[in-house]
Formats: C-alpha cells, structure tokens, sequence
C-alpha cells in the first residue's frame, strides 16, 4: 500500500532528526511543480566566531547514543550507530559492496559502503570484514530518514559501523574509490541534534520559526542556549515549559512564521541577550541593501529547485554574509525566476529578504528559526528569522525571513504582560456536542493584576472564568473554553483579556472550530449500524454512498475538502477499509498532492495518495484500541491547488466499531445504617453514561 506518515506537512522542509518534507509553494496562483520550499541552513559561508555569537541557541533532541562520524573528500555526513556495535576507527578507500548479501570482494583495506535491504546488518558487516573491510557504512534504502537498527546481541564482529541516509548513500556510489574515515565510540555518550536555531532574548526566552515549533512534543525537544559545537555541550540543553506561536501563523503561506519559546528557568550564566531592530531602521535597511549575516549548522552544499536536497552539515556553526532587499526587489527577482509578474510572488510586509545576486550563498535545510542580523558597528541587531526559501543559495531565489520588527509588540506582550496560549484550533467536530479545553494564562509582568475575559465572535464559544480572576506577578491560571456548536460551518472567536493595571499588557487567544452535520443516511452503508457510533459528514461538499459498497468522498474542487466523522462512544477496538484514486506527486512523497488523510481526535495519523486499491488499515501502532469516553474518527479527502488524477476520490467501507465487554455490577447488599449508599452509586453510573462531552487539558 502506497501509504506513509504525513510528517510536518504544515511546514515547509521541517527538519525533524534528518527527516525533511516539503509544502506547497507560496507563489500565486499555484503552479504545479516541486520548487523545494525549504528551511534553510548555510551555504558558501565559514565557521563563526563563537564570542561574536553569545545568543545563538539551537532547538535539539538530546539522546544517550554511541557518537559517530563519517567524512570523504572533507565532507562531512550525518551518521547513526548500530545498537550492539563495537567501537573503533577506519579509513580507506570506497568499495560498493551491494546488499551485502555475499562477501565481499577485494575489500582488504577499504570502506564497505553497502545498501540497506533483505539481510540482517550484521550479516552485511560480516560480509564486509569476511572480504577484509575495515569499516562499514550502510545507507538507508528509504527516502526519508535514517537507519535506527541493531547488530544484534550476538554480533562478534570488530569493524565499526555506521548507518546514512540514502541521499546521502547515493551521493558516495558515485565518489567510489574516495578515501572515507569513519568512527564509533567505544561508550555510549549524551549527544544532540539539532532541527532548527533560534536566538536568546533573556531572561527564560527565546525566539525562533513557528514552523520549527508547530506541534512540537515539548517533553522531546530542549533549547540549547549559547551553543557553538554541536559535539560538545548536550548537557547544557534546557526543557521547554512552553511554546506560543503568533495566533496569525499562516502554515501555507507562511505569514507571520514566529513563536516564543519558554523555558522552565533562565539558563545559569546566561549569556548576552540579542536586540532586535526597530521597522524603521530595518525599512532603512532593506532599501539601502544593506549587509546582513545569518548563522545556522546546516548543509553547506547549495542546490537550485527541483533539485537538492543538500549535505555536509557541521557541527561548528557557520555564519554567511548576504544583501538585505526591499520586499519589491525579492518579488521582482523571485517572479522573474519563475516567469510570472511579481505581484503573484507572496511576499508579504512581515517578511524580509536576503541573498547575493550571483548565488552560491545563503541559508537552507536547517538553519530555520535562527537569526538574521545587521552589525552597526556598535551593535548588533536582529532584522530576521530564517523562514523560507528556493533551493539553497540559487542564483535568483532569495531566501525569505520573518521581519521581526513587526512583532515586537507581540514579543514584549508575551514575554512581560499576560499571556494566554495564542491559538486554539478544537478542529472538525460533529454539531451539538461539545468540547472543552483549558488554556493557560500567565502573568509574566513584573506586577499583580485583575483580568477579566470576553468572547468577541461567534457565541459557538463560552468561558468559565472561575479559576482565573486575579494573578500575581509570575502566577499562572487555566481558563475553561467550550465549544458547543448549534450549526454547521465554520467558527471563529478571540479571547479578549482586560487588565485593571495599565502597566500590565494583555494579550489574546484566537479560537476556531468547525461543525459539521449528522449523516444518518450513512448509517449502516460505511458500516454495520451501531448504536455506539453516529455519523457526520460536511467540508466542501460531504460523503454519499459508493455504488459498489461503502462510502465515497463529494465531488469537490481545488482547495477543497470533503470530510467524513465517525462519533464513537466506549472503549473497544477499530476497524476500516480504505482506498483512495487521486492525483499524486511521484517526485516528492512528502510533498503530497490530493490525498485521504486519517485522524483520531483531530489528530493525524496517516495518509494515502496515487493509485490505492480499498484494504483493510493495518494498525501497526495499537491506535485503534480505543479508551473510554467519545472519540471524533476522521477520514478528510483533500485536494491541492491544481490538476485532478484517477477518480479523484476517497474511499472508506467496513467501519466497524467493537466494544469492550461492559462490566457486570452486582448491587451493593443496602445495611441499615447506610440506606440508600448502593442506589447511589447506580444512579451515579446512569447520571455518567448521559454526558455527550469530550474533555480535553492544554
């Protein structure tokens, strides 16, 4: 089955751990084509100045792992360790050795460079060091990611081994006969990687992309603050306590791609704290062109669009100095590239562009969320974060930042007055049942204030302001939000806070959610009738009957969707058929075009696209062992800005939803000096089973 995990898709080339996959594009109007929208990382650039950097701080997952290395020809690769492999070094020339399925031959001396698939790892590294290998590199036979995998506890061999993307393992095939050094320490050790940069803005704070951040698991990710060396200095990575991302973060266009991350403490001997430009200086700037440096440990090998994707990322971080442009000097470069007038370029005036007109310098995969800056002379100012871009370093293509002067109100009222979490999103829900969140509210002010709080918007949403009324200076509170929805549609609403302390700044939430209606003629056609699951169905256009069996997605158009809600009460496991006919991009998988998508609870969980026959979904992760309570099950058919392929389609058949065998109570034996204690609890049991609501904690 042509399925597979739809990652990071609201980001353009997020890099989580190595994995990277694209959005779509922000020209207007669409043109189909994979124009490798990219978080970027330094190209044509040299190593910095550690001192000339103190904010630089990097978003990483720290991890205890054997510490490995790979370099041919002064480049440098990422590289994985095997569990149960042994440590030590080796050095040699390149010698492809396949699959490694046999030994192999005239390897005495030389590097095995060896592709994933059909036999076990150690067997391919028995046959490299049978052949007389030295080390051995093996490279993954999937586009995305690397290999996490085992030797085996029984492995006895004694060359050191090492895994690679297979980009990367592409990339050696064709420098056979290079000499590679390769290492694998003895023990394991505290080791980071790194996903995006960021910039320190004292205190607890610090600033980055907010799609470096966007559905970020915070008991993962850490912020290492003043960090130069990616091999050394794991242990200093902080915890994340919170993270807002502006409430206007536009995921497609990437319009104000910004957030503030909160650290659980301000780092011991913090170092100095970046400035940020004013709109002013920062317009001054971008008219005058004016030299700008941005910083990141990224690939350093640049690439135009369409092609990539990048290597050779180092651990030392690398700084490039580049000519800020004004906003109509980008769009007119970019449209021009592209053969189409600048105004159908998006460059909003929350953006900032910077390149060297010639190429072969700027940022790519990587660098993200870091900082773009302008040294005065007597100091240094921040004008940029890494956002987005073309290729890398393309000759025609500036990279594209987030213009942080227009958001230093945001800034100052997040990180000194009264913050709440800035979006609150209650996704597809079926009409007239009800969700409920808490958001957190913060006084980060130096100063105690009242707060009161008001819905401006649709009256789908209410509040219960019991539990936040008054907050002490660096006092928090959770403020109860649910959204009941009468009818179908969209909704939207903000959360107004009102301080009686006018030295106190407020900030607000924005609220969205979307109703969709009952579906009863469903019932029993996407699946045997149950009394336990209702059905609902709206978007665009919603789901009719398949003619052959099952249910089948609306005829919609470009740019839209249409949506399928199985409401399932109790505990018990999930099954489905499904299938879909649409429009794929065979040339990026991550980058889909028309596709089905799968949630649980809002939240995805898979997707297909192309040419898929309706199978049976194969639950490898237990997701569809459903807990007690209401569960909101999704199929979304979605299609891009373009282009139609197949039957343009999604197929769902066979829903069938079965309960876990309800407990058996016996009545409690009633004592004369407890009357009424076990009807009680009966009546506790029907007042319970009444509840339609589904209760969620942020």
């Amino acid at each position: 089955m042509n399925s597979f995990l739809k990652t990071g898709i609201t980001t353009a080339l997020i890099l989580i751990c190595g994995f990277a996959v694209a959005a779509k594009s922000p020209l207007s109007p669409s043109n189909k084509v994979n124009n490798q929208i990219a978080e970027t990382r330094i190209v044509g650039g040299e190593e910095a100045i550690q001192e000339n950097w103190p904010w630089m701080t990097a978003y990483v997952i720290t991890f205890n792992e054997l510490a490995t290395s790979l370099s041919v020809n002064n480049v440098n690769y990422e590289t994985r360790s095997f569990t149960s492999g042994v440590g030590g070094q080796a050095s040699g020339e390149i010698i492809a050795c396949g699959i490694g399925d046999a030994v192999c031959i005239d390897a005495t001396g030389k590097v095995c460079l060896i592709e994933r698939g059909d036999v076990n790892f150690s067997e391919k590294a028995d046959n490299c060091e049978a052949g007389g290998g030295t080390g051995a590199i093996i490279y993954n036979n999937e586009e995305i990611g690397n290999i996490s995998g085992t030797l085996g506890d029984e492995y006895a061999g004694t060359i050191p081994v090492v895994a690679i993307t297979r980009d990367d393992g592409f990339a050696l095939l064709e420098q056979v006969g290079s000499i590679a050094s390769l290492s694998v320490s003895e023990t394991t050790e505290l080791q980071q990687d790194a996903s995006c940069g960021a910039s320190f803005l004292g205190d607890k704070w610090v600033l980055t992309a907010a799609h470096c951040v966007d559905n970020a698991d915070i008991t993962r990710f850490k912020m290492n603050v003043g960090e130069y060396d990616l091999s050394d200095g794991a242990e200093n990575a902080m915890d994340i306590a919170n993270i807002y991302i502006h409430p206007l973060y536009d995921n497609e266009e990437f319009d104000n791609d910004i957030a503030l991350v909160e650290l659980v403490s301000a780092p011991i001997n913090a170092p100095a704290a970046v400035q940020i430009a004013d709109s002013a200086l920062t317009n001054q700037y971008a008219i005058e062109n004016s030299l700008a440096t941005v910083a990141g440990w990224g690939g350093r090998e640049g690439y135009a669009p369409n092609e990539g994707p990048t290597s050779d990322f180092p651990d030392i971080l690398h700084k490039v100095d580049l000519r800020l442009s004004t906003n109509a000097q980008c769009r007119e470069a970019l449209g021009e590239s592209f053969g189409r007038p600048a105004d159908n370029v998006n460059v909003s005036d929350v953006m900032i562009c910077a390149a060297v007109s010639e190429g072969g310098r700027g940022s790519c995969q990587g660098d993200s969320g870091g900082p773009l800056v302008v040294n005065t002379g007597s100091e240094v100012l921040q004008v940029g974060i890494v956002s987005w871009g073309f290729g890398c370093a393309a000759a025609g293509y500036p990279g594209v930042y987030t213009r942080v002067s227009e958001f230093k109100e945001w800034i100052d009222t997040i990180t000194d007055g009264v913050a709440i979490d800035q979006l609150q999103d209650f996704g597809r829900t079926p009409r007239n049942f009800e969700t409920i969140v808490e958001l957190r509210v913060a006084n980060n002010a130096s100063e105690s204030t009242n707060v009161s709080f008001a819905i401006e918007g649709d009256s789908e949403f209410s509040l219960d302001t019991s539990n936040c009324n008054n907050l002490a200076a660096n006092a928090s509170c959770q403020l109860v939000v649910s959204y009941s929805p009468t009818f179908s549609g969209n909704h939207n609403a903000k959360v107004i806070i009102t301080s009686d302390n006018p030295n106190v700044s407020v900030s607000q939430s924005v609220l969205l959610g979307e109703a969709l209606d009952a579906a009863n003629e469903l019932v029993g056609v996407a699946g045997p009738a149950n009394d336990q699951v209702s059905w609902f169905s709206g978007g665009n256009l919603p789901w009719i009957a398949n003619t052959i069996g099952g249910v089948e997605s609306g005829a919609i158009s470009d740019r839209q969707e249409s949506v399928l809600i199985a409401l399932i009460e109790g505990e018990g496991s999930l099954t489905f058929n499904w299938g879909v006919s649409s429009e794929e991009n065979t040339d990026a998988e991550g980058d889909p075009f028309d596709t089905l998508d799968f949630y649980i609870d809002n939240q995805l969980i898979d997707f297909i696209t192309g040419e898929v026959d309706v199978a049976t979904y194969e639950d490898t992760r237990a997701l569809l062992e459903l807990g007690a309570g209401f569960h909101v099950i999704s199929w979304v058919y979605t299609k891009d800005d373009s282009a139609f392929e197949g039957d343009d389609k999604g197929f769902v058949r066979n829903v069938v939803f079965t309960p876990v065998t309800p407990p058996v109570f016996l009545p409690t034996p009633v004592v004369s000096n407890s009357s009424g204690g076990g009807s009680l609890g009966w009546i506790m049991l029907c007042l319970f089973g009444l509840v339609f609501r589904l209760r969620t904690k942020i």
